[in-house]
Parts: structure tokens; C-alpha cells; sequence
């Protein structure tokens, strides 16, 4: 069920270790199980199988000191720790959309759709150097567990990714092609490996 988790993350971290040795050690080991209860008895709502499935594989990065080598996604979102993730769900919920949001866990709007406030529905599991977050969004509707993109200027809005399989997927694919590519050739959201060995993104 989780199968595409599972390769899509082993291409990423063996990649990261044959050529970013110390970005690959800024990822933390798989997530304490009472973290995941935790977080999830604070979210009040079942989290997609296949985001516990990869807490179980890695606990994301420390955000907060790791940020200049620590691995990150395209468009340099970092993957937040499960605590992490408590803490920005519960700070960034605390005035939620009044647009979208309503008393029982109920929503006006479907997933995908953009929203300006901050829904409590979407599930930040990565946030970038400069406050955005990637999320899951957990509304009904034909886009669940789409990754959203969110910041507090902008709003949510949808990203390429249908899900996290696809986002991980996605990023291992770059990752592959790295080899083929001069610096000439980097396109927008390409990989790189900056002098100090740590993995960028153009």
C-alpha cells in the first residue's frame, strides 16, 4: 500500500548519502510513536496512512538549526519533525478561516480550493526559511491529500503534487537526473550541490 513511500524515499536518501553526505545527516531517524499519537489526538482527525508511513521512516529535519545544509524539497521547504508539526497546526489554527471552517470539523470549502486564512484541515508537514508551508489538505472532495502551499500573505493555493507519494516521487526523479545536467542546463527547481556538499535547489 505504502510501496511507493518506501522507493521513492530510499532514492532520495541514497541519493543524499552517496552525494550529500551532510545533508543526509541532518535527516532525524524515524518519528517516536508517542510524537505520532500525539500529534494526532491534537489534530483530531485521521492522518493519511501514507504520511504515518513515512514519520516512520524519518522525523524530518531540525528546522531551527539545520536550515543552511538540511535537506529540503523543490522550492526549499524543509520537512518539519512530528512535534514541529503539532506545534505550527496548533499555532497556525488558532484563528481558522472563517471562510472555510466550521464548528464540528466541517468545511465550506473542497480540498484544492484556494482559501486565504489559514484551514484547519491542512496538515503542515514543511515549512520554508521564509514562513511557507507545504501541507496536506484533508477537505472532502476529489483533491484529498493534495499538497498545498501556504503562507500567511498569500493564502493556500495548490502545488503540482496530488499527494505525498507524488511529491516524493517527484523529488527523487530530480534528484536522478542530476547527473545529466551541466550548470548551464540547470533549470528552475533542478538540484545542486553547493561547495560546502549540501543539496540545493536553482
Amino acid at each position: 500500500m505504502n510501496g511507493g513511500i518506501d522507493a521513492a524515499w530510499d532514492r532520495i536518501t541514497a541519493w543524499l548519502h552517496i552525494h550529500t553526505p551532510v545533508t543526509a545527516a541532518t535527516l532525524r531517524p524515524p518519528a517516536p510513536a508517542e510524537d505520532i499519537h500525539a500529534t494526532q489526538k491534537a489534530v483530531g482527525q485521521a492522518l493519511p496512512s501514507d504520511l504515518l508511513h513515512w514519520w516512520s521512516l524519518m522525523d524530518g529535519v531540525d528546522d531551527q538549526r539545520d536550515y543552511r545544509t538540511a535537506f529540503t524539497f523543490p522550492e526549499v521547504h524543509m520537512p518539519l519533525s512530528v512535534a514541529r508539526v503539532r506545534e505550527e497546526w496548533a499555532s497556525l489554527s488558532r484563528y481558522p478561516d472563517e471562510d472555510c471552517c466550521r464548528p464540528g470539523g466541517h468545511h465550506l470549502r473542497s480540498a484544492g480550493d484556494a482559501t486565504f486564512g489559514y484551514c484547519t484541515a491542512l496538515i503542515p508537514i514543511c515549512r520554508g526559511v521564509d514562513g511557507a508551508i507545504l501541507a496536506l489538505d484533508l477537505r472532502p472532495g476529489n483533491h484529498h491529500g493534495r499538497v498545498m502551499d501556504w503562507m500567511a500573505q498569500a493564502g493556500a493555493h495548490r502545488t503540482p503534487w496530488a499527494n505525498l507519494d507524488a511529491l516524493l516521487t517527484d523529488t527523487a526523479d530530480r534528484l536522478d537526473r542530476h547527473h545529466s545536467a551541466t550548470p548551464a542546463e540547470a533549470r528552475p527547481g533542478a538540484p545542486g550541490i553547493r561547495d560546502d556538499g549540501a543539496l540545493t535547489w536553482a
